[in-house]
């Protein structure tokens, strides 16, 4: 039998900014992700090599997109949109409900906030997006 964990329960978090930092859950997630990283191959190959060698570059951390439901009156969805205009940066947790807890910190560049499209008979959704900046901390 499998050990597979569901997305079920995992919960995206908005740090304070403060130190310590603070994390509050950002309220009606649908989905993010991924979040991860990747490092470039970089050619070290000099005169002394007798075949190509490589060493890995700086991690580049990818891009991550998140959907929720929109709720004007929460906080965190709002400070995501007012930081987003703003051209901020802001520090985020993902928690996956492993056992142990799997969490991932990391900041992210906010580039774009968006409504989702808008018809009679769905929910009022937005979706942010951002780049990863600096190293993901996983614990």
């Amino acid at each position: 039998m499998t050990a597979a964990v569901l997305g079920k329960g995992a919960t995206l978090q908005l740090g304070s900014g403060a130190s310590p930092q603070a994390y509050t859950t950002i309220a009606e997630v649908l989905r993010c992700g991924p979040i991860g990283s990747s490092n470039p191959e970089v050619d070290v190959t000099n005169l002394d090599s007798t075949a190509k060698e490589y060493i890995a570059g700086l991690a580049d951390g990818n891009t991550v997109e998140f959907d929720m439901n929109w709720l004007s009156s929460n906080t965190q969805q709002t400070s995501l949109r007012t930081s987003q205009a703003a051209g901020s940066t802001v520090n985020l947790r993902m928690v996956w409900q492993t056992s142990p807890l799997t969490r991932a910190q990391f900041n992210l560049v906010l580039l774009t906030f968006e409504m989702g499209e808008t018809t009679p008979d769905a929910q009022v959704t937005a979706t942010v997006s951002g780049r990863i900046s600096g190293s993901i901390t996983w614990s």
